[in-house]
């Protein structure tokens, strides 16, 4: 970015001398720094847009998610300033958004495709497999950070706890850390699946 763009009145990210009191006003909240972020990871956004042949309005869709993520992240510790730019951090998230913006539009064809024959033994399995997808999704929801992030990334979207580590995508700095981690995790995560099953055995 030139040194006039940044300077300029409407830019919101006049108001940071660096990426460390952009990182501090991002844990406050302040709309200037989160428009600072979107505004340097938005054309990032557009050519993830293009690159997996979403919708053109998805660019907004996209970049709001992601600084969901991105900002609850920050909140809960998953996300500490190292420093680099925070957009750049965005950016990573973004990736993994689209990718998954991508598979959740694949799964509307399929749906559409599954009322041709709803008796299918084919069908019938994959749907079974959704519901199970679905429930899994709501226990990792139940669990929340880190371990949500710790199990998806690993189980989910398939990521190496090497590149993992290395993108720093969990406050986990090495992957013995983070596998003893998932592993907790996941004895969590069996218990609230039991604690559901048996609920709703009764």
């Amino acid at each position: 970015m030139r040194i006039t763009e940044w300077l300029t009145p409407s830019n919101p990210c006049r108001q940071f001398e660096n990426n460390e009191q952009l990182f501090q006003a991002l844990k406050s909240l302040n709309n200037s720094a989160i428009r600072c972020v979107q505004n340097k990871a938005r054309p990032s956004a557009k050519q993830l847009v293009e690159q997996y042949k979403l919708a053109p309005e998805s660019v907004d869709e996209l970049l709001n998610q992601s600084s969901l993520i991105f900002l609850r992240k920050i909140a809960d510790g998953s996300y500490q300033f190292q420093g680099h730019a925070p957009s750049s951090y965005l950016v990573e998230i973004m990736k993994r958004v689209a990718l998954s913006m991508t598979r959740k539009r694949q799964t509307n064809y399929e749906s559409i495709e599954d009322h041709h024959d709803l008796h299918d033994p084919d069908i019938e399995a994959s749907n079974r497999q959704r519901e199970s997808a679905e429930l899994v999704r709501q226990f990792l929801g139940q669990m929340g950070e880190p371990c949500e992030s710790v199990i998806r990334l690993h189980h989910i979207e398939g990521y190496p706890d090497e590149e993992v580590v290395r993108q720093g995508w969990t406050r986990y700095t090495t992957t013995d850390s983070l596998k003893i981690k998932r592993s907790d995790c996941m004895k969590k995560l069996i218990q609230i699946a039991r604690q559901w099953r048996n609920t709703n055995n009764t």
